[in-house]
């Protein structure tokens, strides 16, 4: 009767692990950065990866996380569009956020592969989202200068993608401003290190999609990293520029293991 009991027992730690294990729930986590570019906090949401994941209806929960944070900007890095799924959970998010905050948005990989990426710049321009390709654009935030650029993802055309991070770089190192680049594959290390920039901003490698607490704390395999790959998540110190990997947001796909999908929300700090 006894050896039952823990046969029950362990059959039900098993479910209640593979539950927590594979829970889906939108997590919010914060992280800081000190710059001496700023005199007052900027405080920044991050969204990447949405791949036209649905958060509650007319996409009422992520807003709402991000309306609770009040944040200066919102940074989209790439894949908020999905070339498999309708765009209407996407249109919704953008839509919304739009007319709530300054929001900057670079294309990932998978908006490249709709037939038409310029079309999608085109339609996300005209929800008011500034699309950074190339390009950036000096803000006010906070009473306080920012310079925030971004590139369109290498799936454009790797020489393509060189002449808009030069662009881009160069802008950044002629400014005493705070400078973000928004840039959706977090691998590119030796393009972000010392370029000029204070903060790069990435998603793409989804968390390194199975995560296991002190075995695989930054994931088992990320796309353009392999097997065990470093920069999937939080943190990094490159030289003189700080990079940000957020763990996405998508839901769509295979199972996140311990990877709970994720805004972002970082604060700036003198």
């Amino acid at each position: 009767m006894k050896g039952r009991y823990w046969k029950i027992a362990a059959a039900c730690a098993v479910v209640a692990l593979s539950t927590a294990a594979l829970w889906q729930g939108l997590q919010t986590t914060h992280y800081t950065l000190a710059s001496p570019h700023l005199k007052k906090p900027v405080r920044f949401a991050v969204v990447t990866d949405l791949h036209s994941t649905w958060y509650g209806e007319n996409q009422s929960e992520l807003v709402g996380a991000i309306e609770r944070e009040h944040p200066d900007a919102v940074l989209l890095s790439g894949d908020i569009v999905d070339d498999k799924e309708p765009r209407d959970a996407a249109k919704a998010f953008l839509e919304t956020i739009a007319q709530k905050y300054p929001t900057y948005y670079v294309l990932g990989n998978h908006e490249f592969r709709t037939p038409d990426p310029e079309e999608v710049k085109d339609w996300t321009r005209n929800l008011g989202v500034t699309v950074l390709d190339g390009t950036g654009e000096t803000v006010t935030l906070n009473d306080q200068t920012v310079l925030i650029c971004g590139t369109d993802d290498p799936a454009c055309g790797i020489a393509d993608f060189q002449n808009q991070f030069f662009a881009v770089s160069r802008m950044a190192q002629q400014t005493d401003a705070f400078t973000v680049l928004l840039s959706h594959r977090p691998e590119f290390i030796d393009w972000y290190t010392d370029a000029g920039f204070d903060l790069v901003v990435s998603g793409h490698a989804h968390g390194g999609q199975v995560r296991l607490p002190l075995v695989l704390s930054d994931g088992l395999i990320a796309p353009g990293q392999g097997l065990f790959p470093k920069y999937t998540t939080g943190l990094h110190e490159l030289g003189d520029t700080t990079l940000l990997v957020s763990r996405g947001l998508c839901r769509n796909w295979l199972p996140r293991v311990c990877n709970r999908p994720e805004l972002v929300i970082l604060d700036v700090t003198p």
